[in-house]
């Protein structure tokens, strides 16, 4: 003969961490649980969980959290698909030692671009064209172009300052 049994599954808050174990505060009882999540969650207090199990209780889901999940693996990491969006409502962080992009055609669009480095070398193997309503460089030391001809247009006023200049 066969019996029939059921496992219960329900909603539950986080209530304490110790020692790698979870307190559970279920809709009837409160319960120690495990984690066995199939992503690297860490959960936090107040999280609302899934939990499964009547004696033992294992936490299945997260349907409200604020903990931190953390993607670590030894060794390479890499993630391939056709496209892939990742989306951020407070901010994106990109930290290495080394980072490198490559691509057939680099876009970015932004409000407002800001810039910082120690030093910044840019080759181009065609054109290099900025478009912009205006122009202000800002150098504390000497500033030098360099090319084979210049020109230099300007549809009213040209303006040089300085205390001596020199042509040719």
């Amino acid at each position: 003969m066969l019996s029939e049994t059921t496992t219960a599954v329900a909603p539950a808050t986080l209530l304490e961490i110790r020692d790698g174990r979870l307190l559970l505060q279920l809709p009837e009882r409160q319960a120690w649980a495990s984690l066995a999540l199939a992503f690297p969650y860490s959960p936090e207090i107040g999280d609302v969980l899934l939990a499964i199990g009547d004696e033992d209780v294992y936490v299945i889901g997260v349907l409200a959290g604020r903990g931190k999940t953390l993607l670590k693996t030894q060794g390479e990491l890499e993630l391939a698909a056709d496209h892939i969006t990742i989306r951020a409502e407070q901010g994106v962080k990109i930290k290495g030692v080394n980072v490198e992009i490559e691509a057939d055609k680099l876009e970015f669009a932004a409000r407002a671009v800001f810039e910082r480095f120690v030093d910044a070398y840019r080759w181009a193997k065609g054109v290099v064209q900025n478009s912009a309503a205006r122009v202000r460089t800002l150098v504390t030391g000497a500033y030098t172009v360099q090319a084979e001809t210049i020109v230099e247009q300007a549809e009213k006023d040209v303006k040089i300052d300085g205390r001596h200049i020199h042509l040719g």
